[in-house]
Parts: C-alpha cells; structure tokens; sequence
C-alpha cells in the first residue's frame, strides 16, 4: 500500500511539474511575436490572425513538439506535420533529394495561409509567378546572358475562350496538380496542357515554353546560345577591326 501511495504521489508531482512547464499560446507569444528579443523566429501576429490557421487554431496545435523550454536545445522539435489536419500528401518535387524537396510552407508560407481567392494569398492566381519563382526562376521569366537571346520568342493568345487565362505566368494553366502537389488530378479549369503537354501518341508543340541554355535538358537552345555569342564577339572584332584601319588611314595622311 505504502509503494503505491509513494508511487502515486511520484506521478502526481511529475504531473504538477509538466503544468508548470507546460507552455501556452501566450508563452509562445512572448518570445515568437515581432520585435521579440527571445527568439530570431518571429511570427507576425496580425498575419497569423488574418491567416486561415490564426481563426481556429492555437501554436501547439501544429507545433506538437513544443512542449516546455527544452525545445530550445532539441533541434527539430517546432517541425510541423501538415497531414495531422490535411490529407493532401506533399508529393511535390519527388525527383530531388529529400533536403532540397519544397514543404508546404515553401508555397503556403508559415504563419499568413490565405484562401487561394485572396488576392493576398502566395497561392492566388495572380501571385503564383513570384511564388513558383523562388524555386524556378527560368521558368518564371528568368534569363541568365546565355539564354537572353534565344529566348526571344513569339507571343501568342489573347484569343479563343476568354474564361481562360492564356499567359506564360499562369503556372497551372499547363501544369495543374503536378506543379501544386505532384499529382495528375486538374486544380482549375484551365486546360493549356491539352497543347503546351500533349500526351503520348500526340505532336509535341515547336519550341520551348520556357528556354534556358541548359546543354543537359535543351542542347539546341545552349546550342542556339553558343552561336549566338560567337555571331557577337564577330561582328565586335569587326567594327574594330575596321574602326582600328579607318583611324590609321587618317593619321598616315598627313605624312604623304
């Protein structure tokens, strides 16, 4: 009876002392909110509580691991498992290694999820060039000096169904799932990959959507960059060159 007792008392004082310990939204506030000396992880309060999250959920519900101070010296324990609330598997960039693969924040941010009708939202179609550009920026509009050139392209659409958004900077016209979440099944109802990713059996379309002098992935248009270099440094040594005899024909004169 007596080791039960002292049993009991020993459960109860661990217990006692977790609640001590335990951490609250407002402790999470304290070191976490902008301007906080406590920590270099600040949130933005009002965000969070403009934010889908900010209007049902409190900190630990996603933060599971923070339990008290100790998870200032375990790295890792703030880590967020997505999936606990949401089915939807991050399958979105499987082919690279697993350090380098985006998160569901790498898109959604952290704190400031908004609904993809918010024109605010990173996940709006208006905003998704800069989104999808932190991680593809040729892609996104982005040239480096080799592929400026060959790059040079003829715009097309603005035509046919006007409830279709024809730009190069609506990533999920062509790509829909597989760009979002690595799956085939369609967000919208755009269909540009009915041309721009035609299926087996079908022509591809001329050209490259999005050129880069890549030799792996594009050899013709690294190629096409090559060449175009070569027609430059050219035509740069020739009007020198010819700048160059023109000057010295001018100061022999004189001498004759």
């Amino acid at each position: 009876m007596k080791r039960i007792l002292s049993y009991s008392l020993c459960v109860l004082m661990s217990l006692a002392s977790y609640n001590i310990w335990a951490y609250t939204p407002e402790d999470c506030i304290k070191c976490h909110r902008e301007g906080s000396p406590g920590s270099a992880l600040h949130v933005s309060l009002s965000e969070f509580k403009d934010s889908i999250h900010g209007r049902t959920i409190m900190c630990q519900d996603c933060h599971t691991g923070v339990i008290d101070e100790n998870h200032e010296r375990v790295k890792g324990s703030g880590s967020v498992d997505c999936s606990q609330c949401h089915d939807q598997e991050n399958r979105h960039g499987l082919k690279s290694e697993r350090k380098c693969r985006p998160q569901c924040y790498s898109c959604h941010t952290k704190h400031s999820i908004l609904e993809k009708d918010n024109k605010l939202s990173t996940v709006n179609p208006k905003q998704l060039k800069e989104t999808c550009k932190a991680c593809h920026p040729a892609e996104c509009g982005e040239t480096t000096y080799l592929s400026w050139f060959p790059s040079i392209q003829v715009a097309s659409h603005s035509k046919q169904d006007f409830s279709r958004a024809y730009e190069k900077d609506n990533c999920l016209g062509c790509h829909q799932g597989m760009a979002a979440h690595g799956e085939e099944e369609p967000l919208n109802n755009q269909d540009c990959q009915i041309c721009h990713l035609p299926l087996k059996g079908r022509a591809p379309l001329w050209g490259y959507i999005h050129p880069k002098a890549d030799y792996k992935k594009q050899p013709s248009m690294f190629a096409a960059a090559i060449v175009y270099q070569l027609v430059i440094l050219v035509l740069l040594w020739g009007g020198f060159r010819f700048y160059i005899r023109k000057f010295s024909q001018k100061t022999k004169r004189p001498g004759r």
